[in-house]
């Protein structure tokens, strides 16, 4: 075969092979994701998508060189196959239909077997970037993420289809009905959805065989479920995640989850703990998968009735995601609050409080590939939504750094004081940590004083400005202090987030005029005028318009509704990305009327 024979064949087989992924990827992805993406939302595997375009195009930019290195590796394999040097046969009677049949098992259990241990191989921290790091840039995968493999790897995944045929007498059905096997197991374990019914993880033998939620697992939580087929290697390795057979079983049980007409959930108090500060936590026990697969340093609001008074607050959550099958709410008492100190007061295990999805801005997903430097600042209870970052990044982005630097008034009404001190202990290459304490003299292990500007700068010229992300929840008198000094320092916008766990009173003035609106709520079409002055949503409360909300402070989300035509200005915006305000979405609670029409709906 000559140079040019060769490339003509190679990109035929190239051809080939997009067809095979089109054929394949495509339909569910069209299905799954596009057309049918609300209907099947009910065994969506992570209930809050987080794919997004760049994920799309990243995976198919990647699936395109990979087929092309699957193609140069058929045609090496055809050719040596022309010239008698392989085991493939054509004719059945050759071998018979026994060895037929068993020639496709021992293939998928030597493919099983191999694809276990290479991948875990390219897990070990000296592999990974060279190998594995681009599939996994796909934490919530989708059809279009079953193929994109850095050309490293695409060779290891395709080895087996070109040594096998060199070590067993194989028929070429057979080949073929191995790589239609391979391809449609691999679309379906990315598929984000379980197709795989109730039942199948506890059935004898079915249980052997991965339904998508174990290989969603992998891609979610990185460090366990490596297998391709088969449970039976994770099983016997103890690489299998403890609460796989939990979480497949509780996506067929969604449906069963009753919300209220404002969509509030109704979890039961598992446990009180007492914290320092008159702080304390509530734990959720057996709760629903959206409030395990929340993003680290997300919020969520809790509806009190007291003494005939409907309340709505906002709190941010302190437990780990996806660390186990509990959900955590860290508070601190506040002089006069109302909603805190009732809870603080009358709360009891067994109780049941009705509660939002989690939802928020100010959050991070872990990435195992990541090698960042976080620089996380708290100020009293604003660790809350910190502690769960922190405790994110130590368990599921083992390369990156922390170093928090954590404000009080005294070392007695530090939070989660003897957890952090643990993490320090267990992880002292990748956690750091420095107390500031305002308001005790001598302070031991501690920094007398608050969170500086010269606080911030010992950081900068110990690390390097370029590779810090800075992170910051406190007081909004201290986050703001803190976010000039950064600026002046020279750190960009994109690498401060901040989090205010307490909204001070709005003061900037505000010009409004009365407006007609017209609000499609549930597929019912309300009308009503606003007040000058006062917020859409205000109004529409005013005059009995059962529109959405929730925290009343532009936190939770719950009040979004979209835009289509007339113009509003919202005083504060914590809940909506730039995507959703892009596409007119607005918070009724924060909207002021700048125009005299006003048309929204909550979809």
């Amino acid at each position: 075969m000559n140079i040019s024979t060769f490339f003509e064949h190679v990109i035929d087989g190239y051809g080939e092979q997009l067809l095979w992924y089109a054929g394949f990827a495509f339909p569910f992805f069209i299905i799954f994701w596009m057309v049918g993406k609300r209907y099947f939302k009910k065994i969506r595997i992570q209930e809050t998508q987080r794919a997004n375009l760049h994920h799309f195009t990243h995976d198919l930019g990647f699936s395109a060189s990979t087929f092309l290195v699957f193609a140069v590796m058929d045609v090496c394999l055809l050719y040596l196959e022309s010239k008698g040097y392989t085991k493939i046969y054509f004719g059945i009677n050759d071998y018979g239909y026994l060895w037929l049949g068993l020639s496709f098992l021992i293939i998928l259990f030597i493919d099983d077997m191999f694809f276990y241990w290479s991948h875990r191989a390219m897990h070990h921290p000296r592999f990974y970037k060279f190998f594995h790091k681009v599939h996994h840039e796909s934490t919530d995968p989708s059809p279009l993420t079953a193929f994109a493999f850095h050309p490293s790897e695409a060779i290891i995944e395709q080895l087996m289809h070109v040594v096998l045929p060199f070590l067993l007498p194989l028929n070429f059905g057979v080949i073929l009905a191995w790589q239609v096997f391979s391809m449609l197991n691999n679309v379906l374990a990315h598929l984000g959805y379980e197709i795989y019914p109730k039942g199948w993880v506890k059935f004898p033998l079915l249980q052997f065989k991965t339904a998508s939620t174990h290989h969603n697992m992998h891609h979610q939580l990185f460090n366990g479920n490596y297998a391709l087929y088969f449970t039976w290697w994770d099983k016997w390795m103890g690489t299998e995640f403890k609460e796989y057979e939990t979480r497949h079983e509780q996506i067929f049980e969604r449906k069963h989850i009753k919300k209220s007409n404002e969509g509030l959930y109704s979890l039961t108090v598992a446990d009180i703990r007492q914290e320092a500060n008159e702080a304390f936590t509530i734990e959720f026990g057996n709760v629903p998968t959206v409030f395990r697969d929340f993003s680290a340093g997300q919020h969520l609001t809790i509806k009190v009735n007291i003494n005939g008074e409907t309340l709505y607050r906002t709190f941010s959550i302190s437990s780990i995601p996806n660390s186990d099958n509990s959900l955590t709410l860290t508070i601190k008492k506040i002089k006069g609050g109302k909603v805190t100190n009732y809870l603080a007061e009358n709360l009891s295990v067994g109780d049941s409080l009705e509660v939002t999805a989690p939802s928020g801005q100010f959050f991070l997903n872990p990435d195992p590939a990541h090698q960042k430097h976080y620089v996380m600042i708290a100020g009293g209870s604003g660790i809350t939504p910190i502690y769960s970052m922190v405790g994110t990044i130590l368990n599921f982005e083992p390369k990156s750094k922390i170093t928090l630097l954590y404000a009080n008034r005294t070392s007695n009404s530090i939070l989660f004081k003897e957890k952090i001190e643990k993490w320090v202990e267990k992880f002292p290459g990748q956690l750091e940590v420095q107390h500031f304490l305002s308001e005790e003299e001598n302070p031991q292990n501690a920094i007398k004083g608050y969170v500086s500007r010269i606080s911030i700068e010992e950081i900068l010229n110990k690390y390097g400005k370029n590779k810090l992300d800075f992170y910051l929840c406190g007081p909004e008198i201290m986050t703001n202090k803190l976010i000039e000094d950064l600026q002046y320092l020279g750190i960009s916008k994109e690498k401060i987030h901040r989090e205010l766990f307490l909204i001070t009173a709005q003061t900037q003035a505000t010009t409004s005029q009365k407006a007609q609106v017209s609000a499609k709520i549930f597929g019912k079409t309300h009308q009503f005028e606003t007040q000058v002055g006062k917020t859409i949503l205000q109004s529409g409360l005013d005059q009995s318009i059962p529109l959405p909300f929730s925290c009343q402070s532009g936190l939770c989300g719950m009040c979004k509704m979209r835009c289509t035509e007339g113009k509003v200005m919202m005083k504060s915006n914590q809940a909506l990305t730039e995507n959703e305000l892009q596409e007119g979405y607005i918070l009724t609670c924060q909207s002021i009327p700048q125009t005299k029409a006003i048309t929204i709906k909550n979809s």
